[in-house]
């Protein structure tokens, strides 16, 4: 993957790992959200020009397929 560069030319990109979550609908914690939250807004601040994600993102069962309930927003 190559990263986009911003208009001043730099390549700017927040990374969080170990996000973790549920392994039933919602999926999601009220801290994943507000911690989403925070780096939308952190990342319109600092002009970042990706987000990445590491660690073990889909705890318990993981994921199937491209098309798993876990991606539907």
């Amino acid at each position: 993957m190559v990263a986009k560069v911003n208009d001043d030319g730099t390549t700017r990109f927040l990374v969080v790992g170990d996000w973790g979550g549920l392994p039933v609908s919602p999926y999601d914690t009220p801290s994943e959200v507000a911690v989403a939250a925070a780096m939308g807004a952190l990342g319109a601040k600092l002009n970042t020009t990706m987000q990445l994600a590491l660690g073990d993102n889909f705890y318990y069962d993981g994921v199937k397929s491209t098309a798993d309930p876990r991606f539907e927003v």
